[in-house]
């Protein structure tokens, strides 16, 4: 059970490509090389925003 009840939205992606491959759930895919959040898949296990360097991918309440 995970203690997040929000959403991981993606704000000014760079296309830096860090957070490719990071979900574990697959839930980040990319369009034109700027990343996009599945939310059916995604858990909130949060990967993929500590990982980015931008600061572009947010959790959101």
């Amino acid at each position: 059970m995970n203690e997040f009840e929000g959403f991981v939205v993606v704000l000014g992606c760079r296309k830096c490509g860090k957070c490719e491959n990071i979900c574990p759930n697959g839930a980040l895919y990319r369009i034109n090389g700027f990343v996009n959040v599945d939310q059916e898949k995604c858990n909130l296990c949060m990967k993929c925003i500590n990982v980015c360097p931008n600061k572009a991918l947010v959790y959101m309440e």
